[in-house]
């Protein structure tokens, strides 16, 4: 979908809320998990052949649509704390209209029953949301269950450096491509899905630092240049508010995204 608010996830495909950006867990593709876990190769673009697993049977995917909800709930987050409230209450309700058909499964397939009733709740608020103090109870419950989600996956696997990186290239790609949806020429168009892109790419952000550690044991100058290479990546996104014009092109976000993925590509 286009940014929009719907069922399907983010440009749902496969199973709901897996677009394009999973190709990189795509079975038998070149960012393929061969299935939960499974060996895949280098993270590919676009994934050639193979089905993109669901959150039941992939770890991967499963913390990949928790870090994209936690990247909604930082744009809200972002937005609201900023006073920019019309902005800030529609990522209140990504969470669970964009992604929780996609995650409910996989959640409660870990023992996480309590995740959905958190983030309709929260979503259920956003009308009446006038002030961040006014949703930070609620805010707070919701990112609470999504960390008690994550951390229901195993931690050594969590704590493996090709989910790690997997899980930043699925961010950082839908980053991509919400980006390029906001723009037309030398104007923003749609303000959300830049702030969309920007949550992706500071998700995928706190995501790495927490991780630094796994990552680093396997080589710490690749890290390094992980996030030099995400650093170049998040300049497209100065601001919560977009800029009046584009700090890059969609092609070249697209480019430092892949940059970013050669960069990843030792811990593949």
């Amino acid at each position: 979908g286009e940014g929009g608010e719907h069922h399907g996830g983010e440009g749902g495909e496969n199973h709901a809320g897996l677009g394009d950006a999973f190709s990189y867990f795509a079975a038998g593709g070149e960012g393929g998990e061969g299935g939960e876990g499974g060996e895949g190769g280098e993270g590919g673009e676009g994934g050639e052949g193979g089905s993109v697993p669901s959150a039941v049977e992939s770890d991967g995917v499963y913390l990949a649509l928790l870090g994209q909800m936690r990247g909604h709930l930082i744009a809200a987050r972002e937005l609201l704390t900023a006073d920019q409230v019309p902005a800030g209450r529609p990522h209140l309700t990504h969470p669970w209209i964009e992604l929780n058909d996609a995650v409910e499964a996989g959640a409660e397939a870990r023992g996480q029953d309590a995740l959905s009733g958190k983030l309709k709740a929260l979503a259920e608020e956003t009308d009446s949301v006038t002030n961040w103090a006014g949703v930070k109870a609620e805010y707070q419950a919701a990112w609470s269950a999504i960390d008690q989600a994550a951390d229901a996956v195993p931690a050594d696997v969590r704590s493996e450096p090709a989910t790690i990186a997997r899980v930043v290239l699925v961010l950082t790609k839908q980053a991509a491509l919400e980006y390029d949806e906001a723009i037309d020429g030398q104007r923003f168009v749609a303000d959300h899905e830049y702030q969309d892109g920007r949550g992706f790419v500071l998700a995928a952000r706190d995501y790495l630092r927490e991780q630094s550690a796994s990552l680093k044991t396997v080589d710490a100058d690749a890290y390094r240049d992980v996030m030099q290479s995400l650093e170049s990546l998040s300049a497209a996104w100065p601001s919560a508010i977009p800029p009046k014009t584009p700090e890059l092109q969609p092609g070249d976000v697209y480019a430092n995204q892949s940059r970013l993925e050669l960069s990843l590509s030792d811990f593949l």
